[in-house]
């Protein structure tokens, strides 16, 4: 929760998101009776108002950063699946401990199914939007690859004086590290989403009073005494 004495003093200051990127100027704050801010408006540098919600608004040493949403709309499904696994494993350890019966831990699984397939569902479309924004900075970090080749190509060349050179390849390398940044945060999630889908699941449930048949060795059948008969001569 942010309030307007936090945020007050970082007014008409510039506002990053977590890797670096300048978005704009922090232009004015939207906050209710309280004083908890509800949102905010960021000035781009083209002129127009960025609106960002409350939850995507940090408050660091540096300043004001703004958290990408697809951040946060990863985080939340995230908890939600980590916190539904760890109901699970609770719930397979109370009726195998024989803590709670057949028809409570039926009910119980019923309610958690529903609820895993509604956070699959969800979590699919937010690695949807995570996979759409990894492409867009794929290209981009193509694009940025093409503009410094094309510079080093005009100093090489003697048509880019070296300053200017030097300038120009500095900006756009950090363009490309900040992009790679997000890129690489974007991979840590998809992969953290597929891994709490997968173990998010309901097991198979074993009644605890249930034990599986031994297997032992098959008896080998007794063999019949050897008869002997004495003949006289």
């Amino acid at each position: 929760m942010v309030t307007v004495d936090e945020i007050e003093k970082s007014l008409g200051s510039k506002v990053k998101d977590p890797y670096g990127r300048v978005l704009g100027f922090l232009v004015s704050i939207y906050s209710d009776i309280d004083g908890t801010v509800s949102g905010v408006e960021v000035l781009r540098e083209d002129g127009f108002l960025y609106s960002v919600t409350s939850e995507r608004i940090s408050i660091t040493t540096e300043g004001i950063v703004i958290i990408p949403e697809w951040r946060i709309e990863a985080f939340k499904v995230e908890q939600q699946l980590d916190r539904a696994r760890k109901r699970l494993r609770a719930l397979e350890d109370l009726f195998l401990s024989k803590e709670i019966g057949s028809q409570a831990y039926e009910e119980m699984k019923k309610g958690l199914e529903a609820t895993l397939a509604r956070l699959k569902e969800r979590s699919k479309q937010v690695r949807g939007m995570l996979r759409k924004r990894l492409g867009e900075l794929e290209d981009e970090i193509l694009h940025i690859d093409k503009a410094i080749n094309h510079l080093k190509l005009g100093y090489t060349s003697g048509e880019v004086g070296e300053q200017r050179y030097k300038d120009s390849v500095e900006m756009l390398r950090s363009s490309r590290n900040r992009a790679l940044d997000e890129k690489r945060d974007l991979e840590k999630h998809i992969e953290l989403l597929e891994k709490l889908e997968t173990e998010a699941s309901i097991p198979q449930k074993i009644a605890p009073d249930v034990q599986l048949p031994k297997i032992e060795a098959p008896q080998q059948a007794q063999q019949k005494p050897i008869e002997v008969r004495i003949v006289s001569s």
